[in-house]
């Protein structure tokens, strides 16, 4: 049995994390079985973040090299029947997803007043039994800041939030535009770029956040739609939100 360390549930999401939420979307179409840990901590990851997995007593970090692991280790690989130019499509669209498209959903997270108030009482009741004090108020503090500024040296941070907005908008139209009216992104079968969509998109468009940002891409209804379908295929568990 796998062990997933990751973030809770929130927003009717199996995780408020898009990486965690990729990774247990994977572990799903992939039909492996796991346990699930809500760390309190980072001591013991690997990679310092979350999600890691301990796999045969081992542990292991970074959804991506945990996915790749598995597809070596347990023989499943979801993305066999692509062609290599499919392949090569589903990888460019997952990095765009990691590399550009989740540093502007940070953004509404972090670097918007009224988001980060909601937000910081998540993390508040999450790692810290609700209760407020002088030191988890310091310690959420030092975090915004880390994360603002790795916004800002990623680039999209330097941005205003209209500039963002028009960013993440292409994300989501070239989203949008190749997944068309197929049940998933490669076609009939879920591969893993379905698990990363699936993580990242909805951490955008399902949580009750405000945002010029959203507000520009709440337009794509397909999108919607096939978040959905990965809820009800997936995560029936976790229905209603």
């Amino acid at each position: 049995m796998i062990t997933v360390y990751k973030s809770p549930p929130l927003w009717g999401l199996p995780s408020f994390s898009p990486p965690c939420l990729k990774l247990e979307t994977w572990l799903r179409i992939a039909n492996i079985a796991y346990d699930i840990e809500i760390p309190q901590d980072f001591t013991k990851a690997p990679k310092g973040k979350i999600p890691f997995i301990d796999y045969k007593g081992k542990l292991i970090g970074d959804s991506t090299l945990i996915i790749e692991m598995l597809k070596e280790k347990e023989g499943i690989d979801p993305d066999r029947d692509l062609t290599s130019t499919e392949k090569a499509i589903s990888l460019a669209f997952r990095r765009m997803l990691k590399e550009n498209t989740y540093w502007g959903e940070v953004y509404i997270r972090m670097n918007i007043e009224e988001n980060w108030q909601f937000f910081k009482q998540i993390l508040t009741n999450t790692y810290f039994d609700g209760i407020s004090t002088p030191e988890s108020e310091q310690y959420l503090k030092q975090v915004r800041q880390s994360i603002s500024n790795q916004i800002y040296q990623q680039g999209i941070g330097r941005h205003s939030e209209n500039e963002i907005g028009e960013i993440i908008n292409a994300d989501f139209q070239a989203l949008s535009d190749y997944l068309a009216d197929k049940p998933f992104f490669m076609g009939d079968k879920p591969t893993t770029l379905d698990a990363t969509a699936y993580g990242y998109i909805a951490n955008i468009i399902l949580p009750p956040l405000k945002s010029l940002i959203i507000d520009r891409v709440s337009q794509y209804k397909t999108i919607y739609q096939y978040c959905e379908r990965m809820k009800q295929e997936f995560f029936p568990d976790y229905l209603p939100s």
